[in-house]
This record gives structure tokens, C-alpha cells and sequence, in this order.
């Protein structure tokens, strides 16, 4: 979702970023909206509401950094929101009073709203607005808690089957199990109201969209249980050479042997600190007679945009972390850079374990 996404800005600590489908769905929503409430309530009440998303997804992200889980971003869809979260729950406690403050957030705005509007009764344009943003919120809060992956209903099922058989990755099958049926259920239900003449094309998308993410949870969990008790330090490649800002990639080719077997190269900055990473594949894909004026600060991905992590973390527990567009590992002690993950070696792993978690199956 980081493409196509505008950043909103920083919030305690956190990223926050819309999707160019939130607009689409927004102004759908606010013509929705505004047949009732009208042109200024319809746009008050959507922009309370995609406020109200907001809040759910920080109730997230402030109850899991208690539990020492951080926010790499909060993201606005279409369907509504995600706080991507840089690691697993550390324990099942954890796990769901982490997935339950989202809807415990949105059902507090909704008892807000509704109080409001009773104390506001005697205006009834801001009362009606304050009744549509009490009403769904009080919808999403019940919908989340539906109990199957990825819902957050689905993480509290979760949490509680991890408790009970203490097995974190067989109570994820569990969730994503329940998700599935519980998806396709709304499937079906949108065909029918869809063949019944009305409007079940959302309730259709949703459900689908529900199926699918629980099918890959399922499928997440037994690569993650083969991963179980692989380290950071078991794929690092150490070392990883310097360059300055003055650098450009054909020089840097000049000097392949500096790169060594991580195949990377850190920018140092004027003032001394790293910057960012640049891996030699991007190195080769600059034509030949573009390199000489193609510094390493044109090519570079800037550190805090990519994975970081410890010697000694479990690998399944950085997974969360990494950047689809360039699926490296840093890897850290304090702020001293240690070496890299390769994104080839880190392949290399996961395709072992997705071959030991499906033997009979060609790719997954």
C-alpha cells in the first residue's frame, strides 16, 4: 500500500498514510451520506468517520508499543485501516488486548457521539451527524470483532487459542480457518442480495477480501513455524563497506571488491552518519553510460526505510518489518551497523521453508 499512498503526516511517533482509493471511497461515501444528512453533514460525518478509523487503528498502536511492539505506519484504504506493526505479540495477553483496543476505541467514540447527540437533541442537523458517527462507529466495532483473521475478532480468537494450546502458529490456522468461512459466508451473502436487486457488491468485496487474507495467514503460519528458532545472525552477511556522498555507481563498480559477499555498499553522509543502502544489482541496472553521473545518493534507500534488527531475533519475527520494494534486513548493535540480510539469501530461506511446509506442492 505504499504505493499510491500521500503521507498525512506523523502522529506520536507514527506515519500516517491514505491510499488514493480512500478518496474515491470517501467521496462515495459523502454523496451517500449527504442524501440524509445534507452537503455540510455528509461531509462532516464522513471526515468524523475516516477520523474515527484513524483512532481505532491508534488504539492499536499505543496499547502494542506498551507491550514494546512499534508502528512502522497506520495506512487508510478502502476497506478502512491498518496499523502495520513491526513484530508479532510477545505473548497471548498481549496479542489480544492489542487486537481489542481498536474496537474498544471505536465503540467509546460511538457511546461519545450518542451521548452527544441527546445532549444536542434540540439541533437536529447536529444531532442527526453526531447519530450517523455514533451508529458507524458502533458498526465497525462490532463488524472488527467478528471472530476470524484478519479481523480483529480474529486476533482475540487468536490470542485465546494460543493461550490454550500454547502453540502461536496452529492458533493462527485456527484464526485464518474461521476467517475463511466467515469470508466466503459474506460472499455468498452478496451474490444473493445482489441477485434480489440490491445493492451487495461491498458486503461481496468485503468478504472476499476477508478469504483471501485468512488463506495467506494460514499459509504464513506454517512457513513461520519452519522459520521457528532461525536467527537474524544465521543469514547476516558481516562487513558491509563505506562510501561517501561523492560516490557514483561506476566508480563503486570499479571497486566491486570493497562490496564483498553482502554486495552493499552504505552512504555516509556529510555529517558522518549512514544514510542509506545501495546493493550492487542496483549498481548493475544503471546504464553503463549513465553511471558515471549517477551518485550513490540517487540509488540509495535510506535506512529508516528499511528493516532493521539484532543478532539474536528470531527471523520470522522481522518478516513484519521489511519493505516489499526492497525486502533487506539491516542488522544493528545500538547504532552501530553490523551487516545486512541479503534479499537473495533471505529468498533462498523462505523458499526452503515453504518447501518444507508444502513438500508436495510446486510454488506457493
Amino acid at each position: 500500500m505504499t504505493t499510491g499512498s500521500i503521507r498525512l503526516g506523523t502522529y506520536a511517533g507514527i506515519p500516517v498514510r491514505a491510499h488514493w482509493s480512500t478518496v474515491i471511497v470517501a467521496v462515495w461515501f459523502g454523496a451517500l451520506l449527504s442524501g440524509d444528512l445534507g452537503v455540510v453533514g455528509g461531509v462532516f460525518a464522513t471526515v468524523a468517520f475516516f477520523a474515527s478509523i484513524l483512532a481505532h487503528e491508534f488504539g492499536h498502536a499505543m496499547v502494542a508499543r506498551r507491550y514494546g511492539v512499534n508502528t512502522q505506519s497506520i495506512d487508510l484504504w478502502a476497506l478502512g485501516g491498518m496499523a502495520r506493526l513491526d513484530r508479532e505479540s510477545p505473548s497471548p495477553r498481549a496479542d489480544g488486548l492489542i487486537a481489542v483496543a481498536g474496537p474498544a476505541v471505536s465503540l467509546l467514540i460511538s457511546v461519545a457521539a450518542f451521548g452527544a447527540a441527546f445532549a444536542l437533541q434540540s439541533n437536529v442537523v447536529i444531532a442527526n451527524v453526531l447519530l450517523t458517527v455514533g451508529l458507524l462507529n458502533g458498526l465497525l466495532a462490532v463488524f472488527n470483532m467478528l471472530p476470524g483473521a484478519p479481523l480483529d475478532g480474529g486476533r482475540v480468537l487468536r490470542a485465546v487459542r494460543w493461550a490454550r494450546t500454547g502453540n502461536k502458529y496452529r492458533a493462527m490456522r485456527d484464526a485464518g480457518n474461521a476467517g475463511r468461512v466467515l469470508g466466503w459466508s459474506m460472499v455468498v451473502a452478496g451474490i444473493v442480495v445482489m441477485v434480489n436487486g440490491q445493492f451487495g457488491i461491498v458486503l461481496m468485496i468485503t468478504g472476499l477480501f476477508i478469504a483471501l487474507n485468512a488463506r495467506a495467514e494460514i499459509m504464513s503460519s506454517y512457513v513461520a513455524e519452519q522459520l521457528d528458532g532461525v536467527k537474524v545472525r544465521d543469514l547476516t552477511f558481516f562487513g558491509i563497506a563505506q562510501a561517501g556522498t561523492d560516490m557514483d555507481a561506476d566508480s563503486m563498480i570499479d571497486q566491486r571488491q570493497r562490496l564483498g559477499a553482502a554486495g552493499a555498499v552504505a552512504v555516509v553522509g556529510d555529517d558522518g552518519r549512514l544514510d542509506g543502502l545501495v546493493l550492487e544489482d542496483q549498481l548493475w541496472a544503471v546504464p553503463s553510460e549513465n553511471r558515471p553521473v549517477v551518485m550513490l545518493t540517487q540509488l540509495m534507500v535510506p535506512f529508516n526505510s528499511l528493516a532493521k534488527a539484532s543478532l539474536d531475533e528470531d527471523l520470522s519475527t522481522v518478516l513484519p518489518r521489511l519493505n516489499p520494494l526492497r525486502p533487506v534486513v539491516t542488522v544493528w548493535n545500538d547504532d552501530k551497523l553490523l551487516g545486512i540480510v541479503h534479499p537473495k539469501r533471505l529468498e533462498e530461506r523462505l523458499k526452503q521453508a515453504q518447501r518444507r511446509a508444502f513438500p508436495n506442492t510446486a510454488g506457493v
